[in-house]
């Protein structure tokens, strides 16, 4: 893994986590949407003594209130209405393997204490049972959010942040550690060549410079999308900036930065770029997340937050 970078951010990051693979506290993982916080939890778990076991990914995003417990904890036969099957929950899936919580922030005020009294007793409960079972997997946690901050909100449990946050971990985002680009640029290339039977072998210099200069809001999960339009896009063997469309998609005509921006804090710069692809989308939202390489969830959670700081109309 440590192939595709070279910034010491990066590097640093990736002997974190095989230290912290030795270890079988809880790990929490903190970066912008799209940095690559699955791809570390991963290496944690195939760098631990807990790699034959499985590494179930659970997002928290998608568990309302109603299904949190029959998910993470499965339910008994007759336990509720439509249960007319005994479930294996998440943890159960998991074994002795890797339980990964992906966007744990998201998770509402009234869920935290369930998962705080999973991860204090190591013990759960199915829906519908009385029988306690034992926890056995190891927990690693994921989120976009700053806890630290919500904590203070009094939007996270700051009992439930701490058990979290034994073994912390925050990956820098991508326009942090510019050297990467090049190298995970022609590895998503190699990658969509073997997958597709693309005729591309890599990227002309012109290409790669104006891959290496953009802000990429979007982070690697972005560059991988563009590369990939790119390469489909692509006449011959090498990907040129005037075959693939790559000026309007990066935004280096219309979507450019003004030089007034330079000055100004990285949110600002965000809110600029963000709200200009959508003025240039024709207030397309889900138009522009993909274009900004972010789902449509995480443009929603921007524009709700701009209002609410009276930063849009």
């Amino acid at each position: 893994m440590s192939l595709l970078y070279q910034s010491k951010a990066m590097l640093h990051v990736i002997e974190q986590a095989k230290r912290y693979a030795r270890s079988s506290a809880t790990v929490l993982i903190e970066g912008e949407s799209g940095t690559g916080k699955e791809l570390i939890a991963r290496l944690i778990h195939d760098t631990s003594e807990r790699k034959p076991e499985p590494l179930v990914r659970v997002n928290c995003t998608s568990l309302s209130d109603g299904l949190f417990e029959s998910e993470l904890f499965g339910h008994e036969r007759g336990a509720f209405t439509g249960a007319v099957v005994e479930r294996q929950g998440r943890i159960d899936a998991a074994g002795r393997g890797t339980l990964f919580l992906d966007e744990v922030g998201e998770l509402s005020l009234r869920l935290q204490p369930k998962l705080l009294r999973v991860l204090e007793e190591a013990e759960f409960e199915r829906v519908g049972s009385q029988q306690c079972r034992p926890m056995q997997a190891r927990v690693v946690a994921a989120t976009n959010r700053s806890l630290s901050e919500d904590v203070a909100k009094c939007k996270f449990r700051l009992d439930l942040y701490h058990r979290l946050n034994v073994l912390p971990l925050t990956l820098p985002a991508l326009r942090e550690r510019r050297e990467d680009i090049p190298l995970l640029a022609q590895h998503f290339v190699v990658c969509f060549r073997k997958e597709s039977g693309i005729p591309v072998k890599g990227l002309a210099p012109q290409t790669m410079r104006l891959l290496s200069e953009y802000h990429w809001p979007g982070n690697v999960r972005q560059l991988r999308n563009v590369i990939h339009r790119a390469c489909v896009l692509a006449t011959d063997e090498l990907v040129r900036v005037d075959e693939s469309s790559l000026h309007a998609e990066l935004g280096c005509n219309d979507f450019s930065l003004p030089s007034a921006l330079d000055v100004l804090p990285l949110r600002d710069i965000e809110r600029h770029v963000i709200l200009n692809r959508i003025e240039a989308h024709g207030g397309n939202k889900s138009a522009a997340a993909r274009a900004l390489g972010v789902t449509s969830r995480t443009l929603r959670n921007k524009l709700v937050e701009y209002r609410r700081l009276g930063d849009v109309g």
